[in-house]
């Protein structure tokens, strides 16, 4: 018998060693990644209530009050539509220009595709003169956002 020496290769348990190490980050990356994806929806669904809010407040700077309930009118008044319309002035300011993905027909949208919710003037609500919030990635919330709204709603007033 010839022993031969210096053959290339892996030994079988090399090999079951780097399986074993990739099925592991394989695991840690799976579970993972759906909870990432949701937290950064919230992040920038956060942010995009930040936006609103200062557009909100330039537009009563303005204006010395907000723009009527709904959302239909608040994108109306913070972004006007084309000079062209009698329904707006030429001098119309523009508070805020809405990403493609900001908007649905006359609704402004959330990360998830839900419409915002936008109240002027809200009964009994102390921190601020408007509500402004987003339902959350089930689309749903409670009757009143007075109430705390549901539990996944991303709000102007609990922060």
């Amino acid at each position: 018998m010839i022993l031969q020496t210096g053959k290339k290769g892996f030994t079988l348990m090399e090999l079951l060693v780097v399986i074993g190490i990739i099925i592991v980050i394989a695991a840690t990356v799976v579970t993972v990644l759906p909870g990432l994806r949701e937290k950064t929806q919230r992040k920038a669904t956060k942010a995009f209530i930040n936006r609103l809010e200062m557009a909100l407040e330039q537009y009563y700077n303005d204006n010395r009050s907000y723009p009527s309930t709904g959302v239909t009118n608040l994108l109306t008044a913070l972004q006007p539509s084309d000079p062209s319309d009698s329904t707006v002035k030429l001098y119309a300011k523009h508070y805020i220009e809405f990403n493609d993905s900001e908007v649905n027909g006359n609704d402004i949208v959330d990360y998830w595709g839900n419409p915002f919710v936008y109240e002027s003037s809200p009964p009994n609500h102390n921190k601020t003169t408007y509500n402004l919030y987003s339902t959350g990635p089930d689309g749903i919330t409670s009757s009143s956002p007075d109430d705390g709204g549901d539990a996944d709603d991303i709000n102007n007033w609990s922060r």
